[in-house]
């Protein structure tokens, strides 16, 4: 098989030693990093949303519980991180989730 003559060759600099690669696919088609938003609130494992305690418009209190998710026969619960309103809720209660889903957005 003859080399892609269209494979970027890179540069990556590890301490003193300068390293030399191809990008492959999986590493140009990667999702792009995105620092975390403390407004948005992600389901942490898999599971289903037994209640949501909130609706869009209310008002919570840092450590408040606005809903509750359960997983491996436990109710895990998912708190306010801090004062504020609720601006979206994208779950309902007997929802299936899947781990890393947008549940609950706040806003100050």
């Amino acid at each position: 098989m003859e080399e892609d003559n269209k494979s970027e060759i890179v540069e990556m600099r590890v301490g003193d030693t300068i390293y030399k690669t191809q990008l492959n696919d999986m590493y140009k088609n990667r999702k792009p990093y995105r620092p975390p938003n403390s407004r948005e609130l992600f389901s942490f494992i898999p599971g289903t949303i037994s209640e949501v305690n909130v609706r869009k418009g209310s008002k919570v209190k840092e450590g408040e519980v606005l809903a509750l998710l359960e997983a491996m026969k436990m109710k895990n619960q998912v708190l306010a991180p801090f004062d504020g309103k609720v601006k979206a809720v994208y779950v309902k209660s007997g929802q299936i989730v899947p781990k890393n889903f947008l549940m609950i957005e706040l806003e100050r």
